[in-house]
Order: structure tokens, then sequence, then C-alpha cells
């Protein structure tokens, strides 16, 4: 018989020390609801969502994948421009 896991899922504030108090610590933290942390889950694993409602489909892109759309898009915007160094 396999152990019911527990994830966490978008907690980015106290909230999440709210959800450790109920719920006990994580097995696992996912930054957004996407297609890997849809597969992640197993049946009878109990998913806690920092927002949105408890039937909410999973995102078929990853979080990693929009940021890396954000910074090539910032690098199209800002080609052939010196960047100063920060």
């Amino acid at each position: 018989m396999s152990r019911v896991l527990v994830h966490f899922v978008g907690f980015r504030d106290d909230r999440y020390w709210n959800a450790v108090r109920i719920w006990g610590l994580p097995d696992m933290i996912h930054e957004a609801w996407d297609r890997y942390a849809a597969d992640d889950t197993l049946a009878g694993d109990m998913v806690i969502f920092a927002e949105g409602e408890w039937n909410q489909k999973p995102r078929s892109f990853t979080v990693e994948a929009a940021r890396s759309r954000e910074t090539r898009r910032i690098g199209r915007e800002t080609s052939g421009r010196e960047c100063p160094l920060v």
C-alpha cells in the first residue's frame, strides 16, 4: 500500500505556515499547478492550493517555460542596446 503524499501548490507567503499548521509539512512543493505538478500526484494524494478552486485544471505550460519565453522576449526588445551592469 502506498503512502498518501501532501502537495502544496503556489504558496509564497505566510499562508504556507498556516497550511503547515493544518496539514503538516508537505511532501512536495509546486510553484504552480502545471502538467508537471499534476503528473507528480497519484490518486488519493492531497493537493493544497494557495489560491483557486480545488478542481482547477493544470496549466499546459510550466513556470520555467514561461520565464524562458519572457527572458527571450526581453532579449529581443533590448538587442542592439548596451545593457548596464547592475
